[in-house]
């Protein structure tokens, strides 16, 4: 089943005479050839997309990745396409008039399990014996994958024999993915971000540490032996999602594309270009979000968004980010020098050095403007868990004094870094489209305007020789 890229025909938002919410989408329902500009409505009760009618009660699942929204329900998946404003909206609207515990009931079996992340995606390919495609939520645990689509629910456990990414390169919306294989088990999985097929890539090559089953002896009861623990409390940290998808269609918009290089460089080019990097900044904080979802308790919540950890993968990303951008540019004079048949010594005055070096420099900068906000997490983090330990040893009657305190601390300075995040990565994008702009693009512009280069007289000669011999040997062959 072929899944198209993320770039809508259409997409318009507002609110109808009776209080219902319209957009304009364009829209897959699983196992159909895509829609293009359906109007979407969503009333309290019901979402309506051309003939399609998912009654809200039904829907236990949404989805954000780049550029789509994906829906998932006990009757149907469907995938709406569209601008991030529109999609992001939509996406409110719809978690807003839907009971959040059905996410919480879906994951009550896998409650023994660590969740590392949660993604909707597309899925290819075959499950012991049959057919697995379409739309489904998988969860990726430190134990297994579970798929959820409609009523189904498949498990492929770890380890598998084989894990390896897809190279955006070979798929036409140029969408990167990841490939499982195992006896029974050959899947491909698509929409996800950089930093989940890392992060899929490490759990699913490992056996499972097993769970030890003995039970201990306690002579006296805490808090924490008589009640539950502490249910996740998340922050709305989705400032930087919508600052992102904004910035990476803008940065797509601001290249000034030349034309005298035909199609080669035209702007659906960097509008897929920079959905590609912009998945690469969206990861880290996506990755930690969606294995949040999956927590069990606030502390389960906060190790998943723990702040050092964080701020490792947004170095990470940082720096994947420059190497994506350099690999794709050198690709670019590496076709031509193909094209002109050009020395690969005259495209080394194409490289770029000092630009990397002055990209990364940059950079660098942005990671320590963010040293301040993730290192306000951290104080924050280590005070509410410090708190929700004290909570689980001290007896039931004892008041819970400064928790809610320190979650509300904690709460805020995520929102803030979220915000900080958003801004930083907006400013790397702005400057990677400012390079296309004025390097980039005139290098490849330079090099395109150079005569193709002749084959030398020696070339030449032995081409005719052998062009010669091989004419002998199919006369003498064709005379025998």
């Amino acid at each position: 089943m072929a899944f198209e890229g993320g770039h809508s025909s259409g997409d318009r938002h507002g609110r109808e005479a009776d209080g219902t919410d319209g957009f304009t989408f364009d829209v897959i329902v699983n196992g159909t050839p895509r829609l293009y500009n359906v109007p979407v409505v969503c009333t309290d009760l019901v979402i309506r997309a051309a003939d399609e009618e998912v009654s809200l009660d039904s829907v236990f699942w949404v989805s954000r990745r780049a550029g789509l929204v994906l829906l998932f329900a006990r009757t149907r998946s469907l995938a709406f396409l569209g601008h991030s404003g529109d999609l992001e909206e939509f996406a409110r609207t719809i978690e807003q008039k839907t009971d959040q515990s059905r996410q919480r009931t879906l994951l009550q079996p896998l409650a023994a399990e660590v969740v590392v992340c949660t993604a909707g995606t597309a899925v290819n390919g075959m499950l012991s014996g049959s057919d697995l495609n379409g739309l489904h939520l998988a969860v990726f645990t430190q134990r297994a994958v579970h798929l959820f689509a409609e009523d189904r629910h498949h498990t492929v456990p770890w380890p598998v024999d084989q894990v390896s990414e897809i190279s955006s390169d070979t798929r036409e919306e140029g969408r990167a993915g990841l490939r499982l294989s195992a006896p029974d088990v050959a899947l491909e999985f698509y929409y996800l971000f950089p930093e989940e097929i890392q992060a899929i890539a490490i759990v699913a090559r490992k056996a499972p540490v097993s769970v030890g089953t003995e039970d201990e002896s306690i002579e006296m009861f805490s808090k924490g032996d008589v009640s539950p623990p502490r249910p996740a409390e998340l922050p709305e940290f989705m400032i930087s999602v919508e600052t992102l998808q904004a910035a990476f269609q803008e940065a797509a918009q601001r290249v000034r594309v030349d034309t005298s290089l035909g199609d080669r460089l035209d702007r659906p080019y960097f509008e897929r270009h920079f959905q590609d990097l912009g998945e690469i900044a969206l990861g880290p904080l996506l990755l930690r979000r969606s294995a949040a979802l999956g927590a069990g308790s606030m502390a389960h919540a906060i190790q998943a968004l723990d702040a050092e950890q964080m701020r490792e993968d947004a170095i990470a990303a940082f720096h994947s980010l420059i190497e994506q951008l350099f690999k794709v540019y050198r690709r670019e004079i590496e076709a031509l020098l193909l094209e002109k048949r050009l020395s690969s010594e005259i495209g080394s005055k194409f490289h770029a050095v000092d630009q990397h070096a002055a990209l990364v420099t940059s950079v660098t900068q942005r990671i320590e403007m963010l040293d301040s906000a993730f290192g306000k997490v951290l104080a924050r983090q280590h005070l509410l868990l410090q708190r929700l330990h004290a909570r689980e040893h001290e007896p039931p009657e004892t008041e819970e004094t400064g928790l809610e305190e320190a979650t509300s601390d904690w709460k805020a300075q995520v929102v803030k870094l979220d915000v900080t995040y958003g801004t930083a990565w907006s400013a790397v994008l702005k400057e990677v489209a400012d390079l296309w702009s004025d390097y980039f693009i005139p290098s490849l512009r330079e090099l395109a305007a150079r005569p193709r280069q002749r084959l030398s007289k020696n070339a030449r000669l032995a081409i005719l020789v052998i062009t010669v011999l091989s004419l002998v040997g199919a006369l003498a062959f064709w005379l025998s």
